[in-house]
């Protein structure tokens, strides 16, 4: 066999949701902004992607990152996250489970400063800051702060499949639509379910990308509905839970955990509606049965836009230590999708 590319890993997994954290094979980055790295990146090297998130070393679900060099001068690193689609400029499980893997293998040794002030983390998004509970060299969990999130759009209609119904949008790091499961006829967040609900997920971003321009108001390359969460709030599975959620993104793949940026674009319209205080605690439960748990810190002006800084706390875990290979005689090694 005749090896010409080899590619690092360390596989992971933050409520159900995996992560692929690139390590080793990759090029440098250039850019003087995360989004500017990504944006180099899918230019140039958007093959490692493909090669990495898509069948057969990958699948349709698998969502990635790398870790890079900070673009600001405090910051302790950089991340920029993939999936089956392109390059997301936030992932809240992401954030979890890399920050998880990089204490763990070693790569980031938590002193007073960072346990005090938090681990500061340059996204395509904006900056973030992580904390991390931990016992010993263990980590126990991962509460990360995001960017400003904002209710962009309230109550916008829609008609699908001869049912009308409304829909929020709002800004958590991507734009997301967000849908109540009992607007559409009631839908069950179950395995069962998922194929109506990839459906529904999908139909629902076409329809609000025809209608909105959504542009972020700093940020030009972030634009259109990310992923739609559909939540449901009178059927959850475990009695501390308020709300049941899935969302579908990236060509329908759909968050196995409880959402990460999806559950903080959730929280934004709960405090718009005045269905959430400062400080006060959400559970969320995702359809693999995990938890994360979810408060709104401060509010703030931004962009115009009336916003929360939301705070998520999760918990990932290494699944292995990962060496790709590619053999150029390997017919299939460009990676493939199957849907």
């Amino acid at each position: 066999m005749e090896i010409n590319k080899w590619l690092a890993a360390i596989d992971t997994h933050s409520g159900g949701e995996p992560l692929r954290i690139v390590t080793g094979g990759i090029p440098q980055m250039v850019g003087a902004t995360q989004q500017a790295k990504a944006v180099y990146f899918h230019r140039n090297f958007d093959s490692v992607r493909r090669l990495l998130m898509a069948e057969p070393r990958g699948h349709h679900g698998m969502t990635g990152a790398i870790v890079s060099s900070p673009t600001s001068e405090d910051a302790h690193f950089g991340l920029l996250f993939m999936n089956n689609e392109g390059f997301p400029a936030i992932s809240g499980h992401g954030v979890i489970a890399a920050v998880t893997a990089w204490i763990e293998t070693g790569q980031l040794q938590l002193d007073e400063a960072i346990q005090t002030e938090g681990i500061r983390i340059d996204c395509p998004a904006g900056r973030i800051t992580a904390y991390a509970d931990c016992d010993g060299s263990v980590v126990k969990s991962v509460s990360f702060d995001n960017v400003p999130s904002f209710v962009h759009d309230l109550d916008v209609p829609i008609s699908l499949n001869g049912v009308e119904f409304t829909v929020d949008v709002a800004f958590s790091g991507e734009f997301y639509a967000l849908v109540d499961a009992q607007a559409l006829g009631g839908i069950k967040l179950t395995e069962s379910a998922l194929p109506d609900l990839q459906a529904w997920g999908g139909a629902i971003k076409r329809a609000i990308d025809s209608q909105l321009n959504l542009v972020h108001p700093d940020i030009a390359d972030i634009t259109g509905v990310h992923g739609v969460v559909i939540s449901d709030g009178d059927n959850v599975m475990q009695p501390d839970s308020d709300y049941r959620n899935i969302t579908v993104f990236a060509g329908e793949q759909f968050d196995r955990s409880p959402g990460g940026a999806g559950a903080c674009a959730h929280m934004a319209v709960l405090m718009r509606r005045g269905k959430l205080n400062i400080g006060e605690e959400v559970v969320y439960e995702g359809i693999a049965g995990s938890q994360t748990t979810g408060a709104a810190m401060v509010e703030l002006t931004y962009g115009g836009y009336k916003a929360i800084i939301p705070r998520l706390t999760g918990n990932a875990f290494i699944l292995g230590l990962m060496n790709f290979v590619v053999d150029p005689s390997d017919p299939l090694s460009d990676g493939f999708l199957l849907r």
